[in-house]
């Protein structure tokens, strides 16, 4: 069977770390496989125990940030038990969100602290994966980033609100993403007790988690690849380096105005197809 669609508890197993995966929008348990199987190679059944949360399958993701984190706070909570019943208790947990995945599973990790979870676990690792934390509203002037904030939100129901910012969460007026920000609310709470806290956003060709919102900023140095340098990890040649991540390029190495211009109808060309299925979908949101 599968990492991604193992619950059943082995005897011979004794970890005491738990780790939660929990996947995005439209997601299932199968887009985390590789993920699941990256973390089974680097560690074994004795050392790790996997859960990737399902609950949350297909359309499920449509039904909001909150019912999301309650469906994976369940299936956290049952197979604690189920653990613990076994005679292998868990003493450890670390989460890993991605996408959409990354708020609910800051939305579950609220709903532990709440329950009292973290007076039995030692948090460990929380990380996500290009998740929208300040929501995919863009800032951006331009008809087309318009056309994206005014019916974006249109098709994807209670999740597609919360992610736009203009629903309302519950009796606080106020947006589900604000409140996952809220310096004393038990969300902020929760993940201050993790002391690795780990966030991995793309810096280009991510066209619905863009880089100021899943790296948590008010400033993109990657918009013009052109007019900076990248340094890359030393390790890790697809990530930055975190210390020393990007540089201005110099007068000389900046590239021409034609080359600037050739770049831009490319992005237009780009955008293209997004621009289609938003004009296919408004009509029937």
């Amino acid at each position: 069977m599968e990492e991604s669609e193992r619950t059943s508890i082995d005897p011979k197993r004794r970890a005491d770390h738990l780790c939660v995966l929990v996947h995005g929008l439209w997601g299932t348990p199968a887009h985390l496989t590789y993920l699941a199987k990256a973390l089974r190679e680097k560690h074994s059944e004795d050392q790790l125990t996997i859960l990737v949360a399902k609950n949350n399958s297909g359309t499920y993701t449509y039904d909001g940030i909150e019912t999301g984190g309650e469906r994976v706070t369940q299936e956290i909570e049952t197979l604690l038990q189920e653990l613990e019943n076994d005679g292998t208790p868990v003493a450890k947990i670390s989460v890993v969100g991605y996408s959409l995945g990354g708020l609910i599973a800051r939305y579950a990790i609220g709903l532990l602290y709440s329950k009292g979870w973290f007076e039995k676990l030692q948090p460990v690792n929380f990380t996500t994966f290009a998740t929208p934390h300040l929501g995919v509203r863009t800032p951006l002037r331009g008809y087309h980033n318009q056309l994206w904030n005014a019916f974006g939100s249109r098709t994807l129901s209670t999740s597609g609100r919360q992610l736009f910012t203009i629903d309302t969460f519950r009796d606080t007026k106020r947006p589900i993403l604000s409140l996952l920000a809220e310096p004393n609310s038990i969300f902020i709470r929760a993940l201050s007790l993790f002391p690795n806290r780990v966030l991995y956003a793309n810096i280009i060709n991510d066209r619905s988690v863009p880089y100021y919102t899943a790296a948590i900023t008010s400033t993109d140095p990657f918009v013009d690849l052109d007019a900076v340098n990248i340094h890359h990890h030393p390790s890790y040649p697809k990530i930055l380096d975190p210390e020393n991540p990007v540089a201005p390029k110099s007068a000389q190495e900046v590239s021409s105005f034609y080359t600037r211009l050739a770049s831009t109808s490319q992005t237009f060309l780009y955008r293209a197809p997004l621009y289609t299925v938003l004009m296919a979908l408004i009509p029937v949101a």
